[in-house]
């Protein structure tokens, strides 16, 4: 791993920097960084989508403000809140949660995320008639609704250090949101201690950097997603994510590519 990560190194878009470009044919996007493990910011592959007219939170209060819908609150209590999730959900109306949102400046405490989603597709189904296929090809066009997953909350959410088990891309619709990736070849230096969950929670905290100092072995890639970019997160990559203003995204999985290779996973 120390030697992949060596060669990797002298790839400007491995150590340094992003590659962003317009979304290329799918077939470049396979050969170029799907099947090489290698991020990329896509822009243009959502301009089509009525969702990046139309989404705020007002709009989301206005179409569907009485379903119930399932959200994370009370994450301030731990840093352990992704690690047990389930400890803090919640169901409240979109009315309720929007209300929430507008009420605070900046806050982590609550968080509508993608396994919220799952729990809440017939309160949020009317506005994924506002979403559809990204770019051409790319996706599997049957599974859009069901492996398409809402993140909504205020500035200052944060997902704290942690891979994914597939290939994912995240698609920001409104507000920004800054995404800091770790490549799999440095997870000697990242503190996994168990499943896809680090020890370390944000390592950009000096407080954490001082205490974890094999972090200092790692390089972090950066990127400020505006609305209309996405992200293409390979399986793998370690990652934590931070809203700059308050946020809505889109993540999917559902490529038209082979996508399963978590089967062999030890948690």
């Amino acid at each position: 791993m120390d030697t992949l990560d060596g060669l990797a190194r002298l790839n400007p878009s491995y150590k340094s920097e992003i590659d962003k470009i317009k979304v290329p044919d799918f077939s470049h996007f396979i050969k170029y960084y799907y099947s090489r493990n290698l991020p990329v910011v896509l822009t243009g592959g959502v301009d089509h989508w009525k969702a990046i007219k139309y989404w705020s939170p007002e709009y989301f209060q206005e179409k569907i403000g009485e379903q119930i819908i399932e959200v994370q609150c009370d994450r301030s209590k731990s840093t352990e809140f992704e690690r047990k999730a389930g400890q803090y959900k919640t169901k409240m109306s979109m009315k309720e949660f929007v209300n929430k949102v507008n009420s605070v400046e900046s806050s982590n405490d609550f968080y509508m995320t993608a396994n919220n989603t799952k729990s809440s597709f017939e309160g949020v189904a009317k506005l994924y008639e506002d979403i559809g296929e990204f770019a051409k090809g790319y996706v599997q066009v049957d599974r859009i609704n069901t492996q398409s997953f809402l993140w909504f909350g205020p500035k200052g959410t944060f997902t704290p250090l942690h891979h994914d088990l597939t290939n994912n891309m995240l698609i920001q619709i409104y507000g920004r949101k800054k995404i800091s990736l770790i490549s799999p070849l440095q997870v000697p230096y990242l503190y996994n201690d168990k499943g896809v969950f680090s020890d370390v929670f944000n390592p950009d905290d000096p407080a954490e950097r001082a205490k974890f100092k094999l972090l200092q072995h790692t390089t972090k890639l950066e990127c400020v997603l505006e609305p209309g970019d996405a992200i293409f997160i390979p399986i793998g990559w370690w990652h934590y994510v931070e809203s700059l203003d308050t946020s809505i995204s889109i993540t999917f999985n559902n490529f038209n590519a082979e996508n399963g290779y978590s089967k062999g996973f030890v948690r």
